[in-house]
């Protein structure tokens, strides 16, 4: 009797590898949006502005997207935990780190209340120093430049149309500045400020109505150690 043909192998269901395919597909792509959703993923954070210290550039109830990742990360750059590092990581350029560049607007803890987040411009950075004469900016014994633009409305709203000035660093950046009381505000003149190493000097562009790093005394900002940031504003609405 002539043996039977071997019977072939049932075929195996489609179904779990094109499951696997979709999974290997979308996979990425899911983590790379989760990543990029504000207040969720480790990237972006969200924040409204309270105040009006950063005008024109972020106006009183305005929202600030930061970026956590553009100076890399450190102990304090998430809200309701601390990564068990020091410094910032990675630590691109050895004993310096990630720092921000002079003009950027940045998002930081307050040095004297950590639970506070502040946002303000990086004018000097360490080992620059730092002076306010009649309004002008002097960075490093050089006075910056600034011309003059259209009048803006008073972002406080108890004054009329109010002076702007288009301030330039000598390393590039520009940008919009405000002097509500002229040149002769309470910080329009300083002392000589020296950056400490590992510091941030900040400043608000709307300069007759900011608390920053021209305040030293108590309640004043000073300078903001590095490790502090949190981020760099990269978009506003």
């Amino acid at each position: 009797m002539t043996p039977a043909p071997p019977q072939p192998s049932p075929a195996k269901p489609a179904k779990p590898r094109i499951l696997r395919r979709v999974l290997v597909a979308t996979l990425p792509l899911g983590l790379l949006v989760l990543c990029a959703v504000p207040n969720i993923g480790p990237v972006f954070r969200l924040y409204s502005i309270p105040a009006a210290s950063m005008a024109p550039a972020l106006p009183l109830a305005s929202y600030a997207l930061a970026s956590r990742a553009s100076y890399g990360y450190s102990r304090y750059s998430f809200d309701v935990f601390d990564l068990p590092i020091s410094g910032r990581w990675p630590d691109l350029i050895p004993k310096r780190g990630l720092i921000p560049k002079r003009g950027d607007v940045i998002v930081f803890r307050n040095p004297q209340d950590e639970a506070t987040i502040w946002v303000k411009r990086v004018i000097g950075l360490p080992g620059d120093t730092v002076q306010m004469k009649g309004g002008r900016l002097v960075l490093n014994n050089k006075v910056v430049a600034r011309d003059k633009a259209a009048d803006v409305p008073d972002p406080a709203g108890d004054k009329g149309p109010v002076t702007s000035y288009v301030e330039r660093l000598p390393d590039g950046p520009s940008y919009v500045i405000i002097e509500r009381d002229g040149d002769e505000g309470s910080l329009d003149t300083t002392d000589l400020f020296a950056v400490p190493p590992g510091h941030l000097f900040m400043m608000g562009d709307n300069r007759d109505n900011s608390n920053d790093s021209r305040v030293a005394s108590a309640g004043g900002l000073g300078t903001v150690p590095v490790e502090l940031v949190i981020g760099r504003v990269v978009a506003s609405f």
